[in-house]
């Protein structure tokens, strides 16, 4: 696939329309050239640094920044075999460590990302962190890029709540309205349901065509088959439930 050259035309002088698939197209060329470290693109208001927050929070969930208090409990879940059960591994502290910084890292220089998720439990005196939800860029060896990907990791206490079809709800709607993504997709292993319960709850559509053994699952394990879900904008604007 050949990538074109972007718009040389200064952002500050393009509509907001254009601005956005101006910035949409940037940022998955630099994911075909693997260069997801690139130097942020200037953003025009409206544009991906400027999601609205009312986008990212509902009376009982909030997508927001990460911090150093969001370390240990994220240490934990991801130490968690229930939890990654249905990845490779679990995570030592050290990765936990640097996955956060990864993380905060590409949600500084972008505007979006994988965001903390706090629960507002009612009565509860203060947030909970409950895991993260939120939009990522594939790393280039996955073979249906470029795109963005919609994804979500629980504490397993938080689990049956809602939570995750909630939160992935908000994240494709800040994707969608606010990034203006012509389309988002998820990725999972075959034997993940409850993600995949997830993800047509969230109006996707499994693409059969996409399936792919996943790399970092040995060649004889039951995990490394994985499917793709697809939602276009079309499709996600056509169902009321979202504007809601």
């Amino acid at each position: 696939m050949r990538s074109r050259q972007p718009e040389s035309a200064d952002p500050a002088f393009l509509n907001e329309k254009t601005a956005r698939k101006q910035a949409e197209r940037q940022l998955l060329q630099d994911a075909l050239a693997g260069g997801l470290e690139a130097a942020p693109i200037a953003w025009t208001p409206g544009s991906a640094a400027a999601i609205a927050p009312a986008l990212l929070a509902s009376p009982r969930l909030r997508l927001r920044p990460w911090q150093d208090a969001d370390r240990e409990p994220f240490a934990a879940m991801t130490a968690d075999t229930e939890v990654m059960r249905h990845f490779p591994a679990v995570l030592t502290r050290e990765q936990s460590d640097a996955w956060i910084d990864r993380m905060s890292r590409k949600i500084s220089e972008r505007g979006w990302g994988l965001w903390a998720l706090d629960y507002l439990a009612e009565g509860a005196p203060a947030p909970q962190f409950a895991g993260f939800t939120g939009l990522n860029i594939p790393d280039p060896q996955f073979p249906i890029g470029p795109c963005v990907e919609v994804g979500w990791r629980l504490s397993r206490r938080f689990w049956g709540l809602g939570l995750a079809s909630e939160a992935g709800r908000m994240a494709l709607r800040a994707g969608f309205e606010s990034l203006g993504l012509e389309e988002i997709v998820a990725m999972t292993t075959l034997r993940n349901t409850r993600s995949r319960a997830v993800m047509q709850r969230l109006g996707m559509q499994e693409s059969p065509a996409d399936e792919f053994d996943h790399w970092a699952y040995p060649t004889d394990s039951l995990e490394r088959r994985c499917c793709v879900y697809r939602l276009s904008r079309a499709h996600w604007a056509a169902n009321p439930q979202n504007r809601s």
